[in-house]
């Protein structure tokens, strides 16, 4: 049984850092009985946020979210080790997103540059960019800081959680490895209000 966790974050934001973080020490918890996937959110309302807030260019936040999906193309963990440390720079170091900044992460996480620099501003990372937009509307998903959960015992059903902290949910991904019951009555539970592929809990 494998519990997959699909993050939805603000790159530009502290709150979302700070759920990264959360789900990091989650997937290491559960060990090899997790997946972890982290799904920028990223639209014109929140770049204009991120544009008034930070007084920086609308397009920063767009080359950040690049920057991490060419550093998955080398792992999926490598790329979320990848984009934490970058916000760790941006947020806690307060410096400046520059080119010379990303090199320097991808460098000290032990990324092939050669790759990495060819990847930035590929065709196929604009893709896999706008495929994750789609996944945040499939999953009818509002709110950075949020989380779908998926039990490979439970066919096509998935939970949306909401405002969590680390020691709720670490218990409640136990406690769903554990017992198929226990995450499939959840979704049983609200299947009248959302489709079973989309079940939204508030948790």
């Amino acid at each position: 049984m494998v519990l997959e966790i699909y993050l939805f974050v603000d790159p530009m934001k502290k709150h979302s850092l700070s759920a990264e973080e959360s789900i990091e020490k989650i997937s290491k918890k559960l060990n090899i009985n997790c997946s972890v996937n982290f799904i920028p959110m990223l639209n014109l309302r929140a770049l204009n946020d991120c544009k008034k807030r930070l007084k920086i260019s609308s397009s920063i936040p767009y080359d950040v979210v690049l920057d991490y999906k060419a550093a998955s193309f080398q792992g999926k963990k490598i790329g979320r080790e990848f984009l934490m440390n970058l916000q760790n720079r941006l947020f806690n170091a307060k410096q400046n997103y520059c080119d010379q900044l990303v090199l320097q992460v991808a460098k000290q996480i032990g990324l092939d540059l050669d790759m990495f620099v060819d990847d930035r501003r590929s065709d196929l990372a604009m893709k896999i960019f706008q495929s994750d937009q789609r996944i945040i509307h499939r999953m009818k998903v509002t709110q950075p800081e949020s989380a779908v959960i998926f039990n490979s015992a439970v066919e096509k059903s998935g939970l949306l959680i909401r405002n969590f902290d680390y020691p709720s949910l670490l218990h409640f991904c136990q406690r769903s490895l554990k017992s198929v019951n226990h995450f499939e009555n959840l979704t049983q539970q609200n299947k009248a209000a959302c489709n079973v592929s989309k079940i939204s809990v508030l948790f």
